[in-house]
C-alpha cells in the first residue's frame, strides 16, 4: 500500500492526532528553523514523545539563505552547519527521512559549476554518514528538472534521491508537473503534495487549485511507485487533502 505521511506545519499535536487516526506518518516542520530548540527548551522532548508511536517519521530541514552550491565557500559552510543540525534532529527523533532544499535560484549562478560544486558538498556531507536517513533533496524555483536530476543521477551511490514538490513546480516550472516526473526518470523517492493556481506557492488543499492531481498521481504510480507521499497543506486544508486521497483509494 502506498506509504503516506502528513506535514504537520509546525503544528504537530493537532495533525498528530490526524496521523493516529489514519493510520499515517509525519513530517515534522519545525526545524526548518535553526533557532527552534534555542527558543523553546523542551521542544525536542515534546516531538519525541508525541511522534514515539508513529512508525513513519520525516524531517524538514532549514532552509533560509542556504545555497549548498555557493561560489562563496563561507555560504556552503553554512549550509553543511545548517543540514548537520538537521540530520541530528532527525537522528534524535528516528526519523527515517530528512528533507532538504538545495538554494539554488535560477540565473544566479553557471549551472555546470554550481552542479559540480554540490557533488563535492555532498561527497563531505555523507563521509560520515550511516544510511539510516534518507536524503531527499527537494525542487524550489527552478524552471525544469534538469539540474536537480543531474545532481542526483551524478551522486549514485549516496543515499539521496529527489523530493518532488509538486505545487513548487507547478507555479515555478515553465514545464508541467507530470513533465517533471517523466524526466526525473525514477529518481523520485518522496513528494510534496498541495495544490495551487499556478502562480505562487498556495499551499492549498488537495483538489483546491488547478494543478492536475489525477494525471500526476497516475505519473506517480507509474514512475515512481516507491515514493513516499507527504501531504503538505495548510493545517486547516489538511483534513481535505485526506479526503481527496480517501475517496480515491489511496488513504484507506
Amino acid at each position: 500500500m502506498k506509504e503516506i505521511i502528513l506535514c504537520d506545519d509546525t503544528d504537530l499535536l493537532d495533525v498528530i492526532l490526524l496521523c493516529q487516526e489514519y493510520s499515517l506518518g509525519i513530517e515534522v516542520q519545525s526545524f526548518y528553523d535553526p533557532e527552534y530548540l534555542e527558543k523553546e527548551i523542551d521542544g525536542l522532548k515534546k516531538h519525541i514523545d508525541a511522534i514515539k508511536n508513529v512508525k513513519s517519521k520525516s524531517v524538514h530541514g532549514p532552509f533560509a539563505d542556504l545555497c549548498l552550491g555557493s561560489s562563496d565557500k563561507m555560504i556552503r559552510e553554512v549550509t553543511r552547519n545548517r543540514f548537520e543540525y538537521a540530520y541530528g534532529a532527525a537522528k534524535k527523533l528516528k526519523a527515517q527521512n530528512l528533507v532538504l532544499h538545495h538554494g539554488y535560484v535560477p540565473k544566479t549562478s553557471y549551472p555546470p559549476n554550481w552542479i559540480k560544486r554540490s557533488f563535492k558538498f555532498f561527497d563531505d556531507f555523507f563521509a560520515n554518514k550511516s544510511n539510516d536517513i534518507k536524503i531527499h533533496l527537494e525542487n524550489v524555483l527552478e524552471f525544469d528538472s534538469d539540474m536537480l536530476f543531474e545532481v542526483v543521477e551524478g551522486l549514485q551511490g549516496k543515499n539521496i534521491d529527489v523530493c518532488l514538490d509538486i505545487g513548487h513546480a507547478h507555479c515555478n516550472s515553465k514545464i508541467s508537473v507530470v513533465e517533471w516526473i517523466k524526466r526525473l526518470k525514477g529518481k523520485i523517492g518522496y513528494v510534496h503534495m498541495h495544490d495551487n493556481n499556478g502562480f505562487e506557492d498556495e499551499h492549498l488543499g488537495l483538489g483546491m487549485g488547478n494543478i492536475p492531481l489525477d494525471e500526476v498521481c497516475e505519473a506517480l504510480e507509474q514512475y515512481s511507485p516507491q515514493a513516499i507521499w507527504a501531504i503538505e497543506s495548510k493545517t486547516d486544508h489538511i483534513q481535505k487533502s485526506i479526503d481527496w486521497m480517501v475517496t480515491r483509494g489511496y488513504i484507506k
